[in-house]
């Protein structure tokens, strides 16, 4: 019987950018170009009264030195500390007063900077944003206040996150493989020099994007002269993907397994990217009525063996990828069901009806995220970074709507024929090991 696990955003969050960073847009005509110093810059006008403001490097976890990993996770964790115009307490102070929010977040390529603010007081909010980028100091007695902080984040993580993480290390080792969470021995370990020359390294104008939600790129451009960025940032290169296969577990007992089980998927620039991305919603992500059934693939496959969840993703990176599935369910059932999706994914085909119904999900899911500002912020920045073009959401829906059931069972079957990489977390007494499926 499939749960209710995957109705909430937790899973669905670790696949928001399952095709192929080919991000959504709104019907609005998106503007954009280069600056000189090579950043990217796009403008959404919306006529929206709130504007949003993204800010995106290429400094996620893969940029990381071996020997200083979890620096991109403590310099999100950073943003908002005193910079060498206000303290922390006078930049709260500021953007409370205006009524504007900034949040940072990031994953294995990027790192975003994200504003909110009224369209009245978006300059001001704008100088707030550019002090906290490009004027970071990163003080030592800061960053040994925020160590509480970073403890939280890893406590706080869900299990699903932690079998998609050792799933990447697995199946990549270093560079993609690196940990989006700083590891708890390191906590209290990165300097304030190591920060501050990766972000010296990073934080640069042709490693950056520039994207406005609710004005033009006039408006992106003026940000991008606002952060005064610096240098070329050629001096960071992203450590080889190569693919290698595998699995790392971790034991947490508890009652259920959480498993994520992938093949190797397609680069964001491959055609491939988007057929996959359709199969990973044809195979299913929980129920799609509030108490209803599920009838997926992968709930057919596993079949009625009490409570669990499980959902297809595919994540595309600009240089691989990866194709699965997500999987919580009872310890005592772990070894079944984990058999079951890994034969689902070694089939390498999906029917008919199952690639229409992922082709209109997928579909519905484009054309939802457009309406998020912040969401369509972030994807658009990381499209423009990844593939330095923009692609609308018409222009998107439709390529989606003419992939055929070939095209997205050759993709499978060319995924099938790459080793099988797994990440386990939980209660793993009953979870065969990769060679076992």
């Amino acid at each position: 019987m499939a749960s209710k696990t995957l109705s909430n955003s937790l899973v669905r969050h670790l696949m928001k950018r399952g095709y192929a960073q080919a991000a959504p847009a709104r019907s609005e005509t998106i503007q954009t170009s280069v600056l000189p110093n090579k950043t990217f810059i796009a403008g959404v006008d919306t006529n929206s009264p709130v504007a949003r403001v993204t800010v995106a490097f290429r400094a996620g976890s893969r940029y990381e030195p071996q020997t200083e990993l979890g620096v991109s996770h403590v310099l999100r964790s950073a943003a908002g500390l005193t910079t060498g115009c206000a303290s922390s307490f006078i930049i709260a102070r500021k953007l409370a007063q205006i009524g504007a929010s900034v949040s940072a977040s990031g994953d294995r390529e990027f790192v975003y900077y994200t504003l909110e603010a009224t369209q009245d007081n978006l300059q001001d909010a704008v100088e707030i944003l550019a002090s906290l980028i490009s004027r970071q100091e990163f003080r030592p007695w800061e960053l040994s206040d925020n160590v509480p902080r970073l403890k939280y984040e890893l406590a706080a993580l869900y299990p699903q996150v932690r079998a998609v993480d050792l799933l990447h290390k697995a199946a990549y080792r270093r560079g993609l493989g690196n940990s989006l969470f700083i590891s708890p021995k390191r906590i209290g370990k990165i300097s304030s020099e190591s920060l501050q020359h990766f972000a010296g390294a990073n934080l640069t104008a042709a490693r950056c994007a520039v994207v406005v939600v609710g004005d033009n790129q006039d408006k992106a451009a003026l940000v991008a002269n606002c952060l005064q960025l610096t240098g070329l940032g050629e001096e960071s290169k992203a450590e080889g993907s190569k693919y290698y296969g595998g699995e790392l577990r971790k034991e947490m007992g508890g009652d259920l397994a959480h498993v994520a089980i992938a093949l190797q998927g397609a680069p964001a620039s491959s055609p491939a990217s988007l057929a996959l991305a359709v199969a990973a919603k044809a195979l299913g992500n929980g129920p799609v009525t509030k108490w209803g059934a599920d009838n997926s693939v992968l709930a057919k496959a596993i079949g009625n063996i009490g409570p669990f969840a499980a959902a297809g993703f595919n994540v595309s990176y600009s240089d691989s990828g990866l194709f699965g599935a997500v999987l919580s369910v009872p310890k005592d059932e772990a070894n079944c069901a984990v058999k079951a999706v890994a034969g689902v994914l070694k089939k390498g085909g999906l029917s008919a009806d199952a690639i229409r119904a992922g082709k209109n999900q997928l579909k519905l899911q484009i054309l939802s995220e457009a309406e998020a500002g912040t969401s369509l912020a972030e994807s658009v920045a990381a499209q423009g970074l990844t593939t330095g073009n923009v692609l609308p959401p018409a222009t998107l829906a439709a390529a989606v709507e003419q992939i055929n059931e070939s095209t997205v069972n050759q993709a499978l079957a060319s995924a099938a024929q790459s080793k099988i990489s797994m990440g386990a977390a939980g209660n793993l007494a009953f979870v065969p090991y990769v060679d076992e499926v």
